[in-house]
């Protein structure tokens, strides 16, 4: 740990790889790890950029700015997010009654923070939301669809992990076949193990029956199947 970094020994690139491209020759530890440095946090920067710009995660402060809006004072018409609430669940909660419910709920929650001595003066958190309604558990009886909303926000998840669980799913599956065929059978397994929900709603017979009418040798060695 207090020796001085030293520059790695260049290495020539197999002859197959080679490109002609000049490698960047480095006078200098600080200059190499800078830029090993820089890339890695651009590399960074990117990614959070890509998860935290996804459509659910808009969508989602939305919904928690609506939220965190009733609960502290009835809609006012100003900042209406009921848009974004038929958007987020049209199918799952009856926006009509949740209108209603809008104008309702301010009041019980001030008066759930008062009976159970609360020091609140405004309500900023999700979690502060939950932590009442489990106190006066019938606010959950009262205000159905508003418990609705709250169950999916928790639920749904912020963004995807698409990346993750491909090479999750990549690692089980090489290593069950232990990198043993070639990259088009390999492509091919990680979609049937990732999609196997689908995969199993397909019908067998009929993926048979379509391989054997194919090909003429196939009807006469396999026969035909119905």
């Amino acid at each position: 740990l207090t020796e001085q970094p030293v520059l790695p020994r260049p290495r020539r690139p197999p002859q197959r790889y080679d490109i002609n491209i000049n490698s960047v020759n480095y006078t200098s530890c600080t200059n190499y790890y800078r830029k090993i440095y820089v890339e890695t946090l651009e590399s960074i920067i990117n990614l959070l950029r890509n998860r935290f710009t996804q459509r659910n995660f808009k969508l989602l402060c939305e919904v928690e700015n609506f939220i965190l809006s009733i609960c502290n004072k009835p809609p006012d018409g100003s900042n209406d997010h009921i848009g974004v609430i038929i958007e987020f669940c049209r199918h799952d909660i009856n926006v009509e009654k949740l209108k209603v419910e809008s104008f309702m709920i301010s009041d019980f929650f001030k008066a759930a923070i008062n009976t159970n001595q609360m020091k609140i003066k405004q309500i900023t958190k999700i979690s502060t939301v939950c932590e009442i309604l489990n106190t006066r558990k019938i606010g959950k009886e009262m205000f159905q669809e508003f418990d609705k909303l709250i169950r999916l926000y928790l639920t749904i998840p912020v963004t995807t992990a698409t990346a993750e669980r491909a090479f999750s799913t990549l690692n089980r599956v090489k290593n069950a076949l232990r990198t043993s065929m070639t990259q088009s059978r390999l492509n091919h397994c990680l979609l049937a193990h990732i999609y196997k929900e689908k995969l199993d709603k397909i019908d067998p017979n009929q993926i048979m029956s379509k391989f054997i009418l194919s090909n003429e040798k196939r009807k006469t060695f396999f026969g035909l199947m119905f």
